[in-house]
């Protein structure tokens, strides 16, 4: 398969181009990251046949035209993002965003024909959020807006356009913001971790491989202007989340005191702070595009391993250096 990913140097889209080039896709990262940006989560990827990476803005449609008419994708993954807060830049980042890559694939998709246009895809994945009211960020507003572009504009246009929606996604490279990133490196560095509101907080919790064969799945088998829960039924509390990475680092890395990691864990506020988690059903992706997630634990101990390991080599070279 050919697939364009655009995002593909972020923590889901690289995900994806890594699993991609892995399986022997062609794969096309179009990010507008500086090509000299060095991103350690391509590592895998960079030196892989059939991979290449354009630095672009997606915003630029004659460019994505450019790209699309000349790459010839079998599928577009949709996953370029924007962290910027400024509305401005967000409505151009995110809408506008969006509306260019639809606008290449529409017409892309109109000159195709037979086989190659019954198989093109358009693949975006949206958030899942909890059915409880919440203030939402200017970020989450926009990429909101940008969803409901997508859908709509794909439906009025006849476009084949897949969502994935999935909760929280987590795995190496992940965002140093996450929860789970926070977490593990409290308890590398033996800090206290606040678990606020309790820890009652409920997340649907996705291993970001599992995410990226999801998304796979829907470029090669959903059918067009569908829409797929992608979930491992891993819908815990923040505090059960902490206790089975403590579990794991008592059995991996046990504390030189002999005490358990959870004795780091700090109880802060109550209950009533907490959110539930998004209520997913994944038993039409499983039966409809053959989905096969590994599931939280496989994840979970891909996620630590990563992390000694990344922890260990940090420690190695800064113990390098002060020999110097």
């Amino acid at each position: 398969m050919r697939v364009l990913v655009t995002g593909g140097c972020g923590f889901i889209g690289s995900a994806v181009v890594r699993l991609a080039v892995e399986r022997g896709d062609h794969v096309l990262n179009l990010d507008r990251r500086k090509k000299t940006t060095p991103i350690p989560a391509l590592g895998p990827a960079m030196q892989r046949e059939g991979y290449a990476r354009l630095e672009a803005d997606i915003t630029d449609r004659s460019m994505i035209r450019a790209i699309l008419r000349e790459f010839s994708p079998d599928a577009v993954i949709h996953l370029a993002a924007s962290s910027d807060d400024d509305p401005g830049g967000l409505v151009d980042a995110e809408i506008g965003g969006a509306f260019a890559v639809l606008e290449a694939a529409r017409q892309y998709h109109e000159k195709l024909a037979g086989e190659a246009r019954q198989r093109f895809r358009i693949v975006h994945a949206e958030r899942a959020e909890s059915d409880s009211p919440q203030k939402q960020t200017r970020v989450h507003a926009a990429r909101g807006a940008a969803s409901v572009l997508l859908d709509r504009w794909a439906r009025a246009n006849d476009l084949p356009l897949v969502t994935c929606v999935a909760g929280e996604a987590f795995g190496p490279w992940q965002p140093n913001t996450s929860f789970l990133a926070q977490l593990v490196a409290s308890l590398l560095y033996s800090q206290p971790f606040p678990l606020l509101a309790a820890g009652e907080t409920v997340r649907d919790w996705l291993p970001v491989r599992d995410f990226a064969s999801g998304l796979l799945r829907a470029a090669e088998a959903a059918p067009a202007q569908s829409r797929f829960d992608l979930s491992v039924g891993a819908e815990r509390r923040d505090i059960d989340v902490a206790g089975s990475v403590c579990s794991l680092m008592d059995e991996r890395s046990p504390m030189p005191t002999g005490q358990s990691w959870s004795s780091l864990l700090v109880m802060e506020g109550d209950a009533s702070g907490a959110t539930p988690g998004p209520m997913l059903d994944t038993v039409e992706a499983e039966r409809d595009l053959g989905w096969r997630p590994q599931g939280f634990h496989a994840g979970l101990d891909r996620l630590l391993t990563w992390a000694l390991a990344s922890y260990a080599a940090s420690q190695a070279r800064r113990t390098a250096v002060a020999a110097e």
